[in-house]
């Protein structure tokens, strides 16, 4: 007796089966090998400078960061926490001065042109992500660091400052770079310490 042809349902519930390609399609036994293998390693090392013209540092403005201060600010009056703050500066001596100073000479610009990206994204790397870091003047960032007393900053700072001075390395004119901290507590609240450290800088 003649069987009936299977339903169309019947056959969409019957597994599909894996099918190996001829031997000559070097498609799939490429496919094969990479499975096999695993996924490729990355080629870049992890901690290895990244180019300048592929930095793009997810900074805050001023307005942000002065913004963030005033909330950690009140959470800390508040609670008695710590914070601290660091403004980071690098400066580029112009051809034919001795001194190491942010100038208006032209190579001098280009050159901390050149430099704020790379060193604005190596404080937000070494940086929490409950940090703010924020690019205020052309050669000047502001960290804002809650929770954290100036002996545990000072950890930061030798991080960020050994990676910073990695991209001087290469430059073309001398550059100094500068940080200066301070916290809140014993009768200073964070918005002196961010007070204290720009007066610090501009003495």
């Amino acid at each position: 007796m003649p069987h009936d042809e299977p339903s169309s349902r019947s056959r969409a519930r019957r597994p599909r089966r894996f099918v190996v390609r001829d031997g000559d399609d070097h498609r799939a036994t490429e496919k094969i090998e990479q499975f096999l293998s695993g996924p490729r390693a990355k080629s870049r090392q992890r901690g290895r400078p990244i180019p300048p013209e592929t930095v793009e540092p997810a900074l805050d403005t001023r307005s942000d960061f002065v913004a963030a201060v005033e909330r950690e600010a009140a959470r800390t009056e508040r609670y008695g926490r710590p914070a601290t703050v660091l403004a980071v500066e690098f400066a580029v001596a112009a051809p034919g001065h001795d001194a190491v100073q942010p100038l208006s000479a032209g190579p001098v610009v280009r050159q901390i042109d050149r430099l704020a990206a790379p060193i604005g994204f190596t404080l937000r790397r070494e940086a929490r992500d409950t940090d703010r870091v924020a690019r205020v003047a052309p050669n000047r960032f502001h960290v804002l660091l809650p929770e954290t007393s100036a002996d545990d900053a000072a950890r930061y700072v030798d991080r960020a400052r050994r990676a910073c001075e990695v991209w001087f390395a290469g430059a073309a004119l001398p550059v100094r770079l500068r940080i200066e901290l301070a916290s809140s507590g014993d009768g200073r609240t964070l918005r002196d310490a961010l007070a204290a450290i720009e007066d610090r800088l501009s003495a």
